[in-house]
């Protein structure tokens, strides 16, 4: 007799496929919140608020901007090829993005202090553009501590996706804080106002991958739990007078 072996149910066909694909569809999701929160810099070279970019820093910003489109654009690469298996290509691209990595962050440290050298009472998102500058170094150094725990577990997968996942989204306020319409919903000051956005697609993501996979992502879970702490943090001590004193003893603002 002959047997007819039962198809799997399309259900599981399409929670595979969705698994498959998940970080290159996060990966497009936070390429189009760059491209949109960036289009006044993208197509007429302005800065946030559509203010005109100092000439002493446009260079400085076109290597900042440059590194972290690219990192942001190889990001989803990376995610197309694993979805494709083509994962040779995506170590041999691998090394490539801790170049970018690293541009992206030598490139955000001199940005932050020289931009805020040249107009340290420049009011940014609430607070002094000194005040601001605790910000932007938390965030290149939460960027940087995301990448590394990303190459440190390399070899797991699950985790290695995850960490790299919260470095581009760590990143992804520079272009949230541009978009106006955001501060109707969450506010135009403090930490919900810089990193509301961030926090809450981290979490979406977060929700949709735990469905998909049924169970909850603890590293990604981790990494934004711990994003989210830390941003906090940051925006509270950026007002404090304890960072005044250092802000002006290391960088002179």
């Amino acid at each position: 007799m002959e047997t007819v072996s039962a198809a799997p149910p399309r259900s599981l066909d399409v929670r595979a496929s969705l698994r498959q694909c998940f970080f290159a569809i996060a990966g497009g999701i936070m390429l189009l919140v760059t491209l949109w929160g960036f289009r006044a810099y993208y197509l007429r070279g302005l800065g946030a608020g559509d203010v005109e970019i100092a000439p002493t820093m446009v260079r400085l910003a076109a290597v900042h901007g440059g590194a972290l489109t690219a990192w942001i654009v190889l990001f989803l690469a990376q995610t197309v090829l694993v979805a494709s298996n083509r994962r040779y290509w995506h170590r041999v691209l691998g090394w490539g993005a801790l170049a970018v990595a690293f541009a992206v962050c030598m490139s955000g440290l001199l940005v932050a202090v020289r931009s805020v050298q040249a107009a340290p009472g420049f009011v940014f998102w609430g607070m002094d553009y000194r005040q601001f500058l605790l910000i932007m170094l938390v965030e290149i150094a939460t960027f940087a501590c995301f990448v590394v725990l990303a190459v440190l577990h390399r070899k797991r997968p699950q985790r290695h996706r995850a960490m790299m996942l919260m470095a581009t989204l760590s990143i992804l306020a520079g272009a949230t804080v541009r978009m106006p319409g955001l501060a109707e919903y969450f506010g135009d000051s403090g930490w919900s106002g810089i990193f509301g956005p961030v926090a809450l697609l981290g979490f979406v993501f977060l929700a949709l991958r735990s469905l998909i996979d049924g169970r909850l992502d603890r590293w990604m879970a981790g990494g934004l739990v711990g994003m989210t702490a830390v941003y906090v943090l940051a925006v509270s001590a950026a007002t404090s007078s304890a960072w005044g004193s250092i802000a002006a003893s290391l960088f002179g603002v």
